[in-house]
C-alpha cells in the first residue's frame, strides 16, 4: 500500500511538471455573464526619508505615504457599431501622508469625491475611452483619477502571440508609474516581464511572471527648479490562464525624487511596496 501511494504521488508530481517548451497565449479577461472585475491596490512606504537643504542648513525627516484603490467594472455587450461599453463603480480612492521634519508633523488624508459613485464608460472603434460623469463633482478635482482609469484600460502588457517559458519582453508600465509617483510622467521608463513558470493546481493553471521596472528622468521648469526622479522596482504577476485575470501583482523597490533650485533642494527617498489583487465577482 505504501509503495502504491508513493507511485501515485510521483505520477501526480510528474503530471504537474511544465515542459521546457511550454507556451502561453495571453488574451482579454474572460468574465462570465453578470460578472465584474474587482480591483484592490495599496501602495505603502516604510522608512521613507526627506532631506531639505536651504540657506546652508540641512533638515532631515521621515515620510510615510499610503494610497488605496478599490473599484470594479463590468463590460457590457458591444454597441451596434462595435464600440465597447461598461460600468465602473468606485468603492474607495484615498491617500494618506505623514511628514515629520524638524520635529513638526504634518498629516493629510485625501478621499476622492468619486467614492461611492457609479458611471458609464465607452470606447468607439477608432477612439479612446470616455467616462460619462453626472457633473456632481468638479472635473478638475478628479482628473487624475480619470486619467488613471483611462491609462489602465489602454494598457497592453503582453505580446499578441505565443510566449515561451523563460521568454522576456518589454512593456509600458504607465499605469504603475501613475499610482506610485505623478512626477515621473516625463521619465524614461523600461519595463520588462519574463514568463518564469506555469503552476498547475486543482482546477487552474497560473502563469508566474517576473516583472522589473527601471525609470529615471529630469526636467527644468520655468521658475528655475530642477526636478529629477529614479525608480527601481521588481516583483511578480500571477495570471490565471483560464480567466486571463491578473490575480495578483506585487512590486517592491525604491522611488527617489529630488527638486532643487539655487540655494535650496529637497530629496525624498521612499522604499515602496505595491500590492494589487483582482477577483471576478457576481454570478
Amino acid at each position: 500500500m505504501k509503495s502504491f501511494t508513493t507511485v501515485a504521488t510521483l505520477l501526480a508530481l510528474a503530471g504537474a511538471i511544465t515542459p521546457a517548451n511550454a507556451q502561453v497565449t495571453f488574451g482579454p479577461v474572460l468574465a462570465g455573464p453578470g460578472q465584474s472585475v474587482r480591483l484592490v491596490s495599496r501602495s505603502t512606504t516604510t522608512g521613507g526619508t526627506i532631506q531639505v537643504e536651504k540657506d546652508g542648513r540641512t533638515s532631515n525627516g521621515t515620510i510615510v505615504l499610503a494610497r488605496d484603490r478599490e473599484l470594479s467594472w463590468t463590460f457590457r455587450n458591444p454597441g451596434p457599431d462595435g464600440s465597447l461599453r461598461g460600468m465602473v463603480t468606485i468603492a474607495n480612492i484615498a491617500s494618506h501622508s505623514s511628514v515629520t521634519l524638524d520635529g513638526k508633523k504634518d498629516e493629510k488624508d485625501d478621499a476622492s469625491p468619486l467614492n461611492g459613485k457609479m458611471f458609464a464608460m465607452s470606447k468607439p472603434v477608432t477612439g479612446d475611452w470616455k467616462f460619462e460623469l453626472d457633473g456632481s463633482v468638479p472635473l478638475r478635482r478628479i482628473e487624475n483619477e480619470i486619467a488613471e482609469l483611462t491609462i489602465y484600460l489602454k494598457r497592453k502588457w503582453y505580446p499578441q502571440r505565443k510566449v515561451s517559458l523563460g521568454e522576456s519582453w518589454e512593456f509600458d508600465p504607465a499605469w504603475i508609474r501613475m499610482i506610485i509617483e505623478r512626477d515621473l510622467k516625463n521619465a524614461q521608463t523600461i519595463g520588462t516581464m519574463s514568463l518564469r513558470q506555469i503552476r498547475h493546481t486543482a482546477g487552474r493553471d497560473v502563469a508566474v511572471i517576473d516583472i522589473s521596472i527601471r525609470s529615471s528622468g529630469g526636467e527644468f521648469r520655468a521658475d528655475g527648479t530642477e526636478v529629477s526622479s529614479q525608480v527601481e522596482l521588481s516583483g511578480q504577476v500571477l495570471v490565471n490562464l483560464k480567466t486571463m485575470l491578473e490575480e495578483s501583482l506585487e512590486l517592491k523597490g525604491t522611488v527617489v525624487t529630488r527638486t532643487g533650485k539655487p540655494g535650496e533642494s529637497k530629496t525624498v527617498t521612499l522604499p515602496l511596496h505595491l500590492q494589487v489583487t483582482k477577483t471576478l465577482v457576481g454570478n
